[in-house]
């Protein structure tokens, strides 16, 4: 009579598996965009690029790989027949970009009030 042999399983032998599952679990927590932005008024195009490519460079000074609260994205418009760059971002990320942006206004004064109470 066989014996049979108790094989542990181990994600190290498919690394995409794993891969694969953290990709979804980040992808579900990037819940925000930059239209979540739309309470910083007379904000331009470079601000906002600006204050992500710094909240970038805070995620890798601190050592966060930004790709878990930055991912780029494509959106088609098809009213204009267009494409555009978009980001999603986890909480952090969206708060980060807010922290790093230069315009002040009465909303903006309340996110960061909001931030600080964190």
């Amino acid at each position: 009579m066989k014996n049979e042999e108790i094989t542990a399983f181990s994600l190290r032998h498919n690394p995409f598996m794993m891969n694969d599952l953290e990709e979804a679990l980040q992808n579900s927590m990037r819940r925000y965009s930059l239209r979540h932005l739309n309470f910083m008024e007379d904000i331009s195009q470079e601000q906002i690029s600006e204050a992500l490519q710094k909240s970038m460079h805070v995620c890798r000074l601190a050592g966060v790989n930004s790709v878990q609260h930055f991912k780029k994205i494509y959106v088609y418009d098809p009213t204009v027949n267009t494409m555009h760059i978009d980001w999603r971002m986890t909480k952090k990320g969206l708060n980060l970009m807010v922290m790093q942006t230069s315009s002040m206004n009465e909303r903006m004064a309340r996110w960061l009030w909001e931030l600080a109470d964190l």
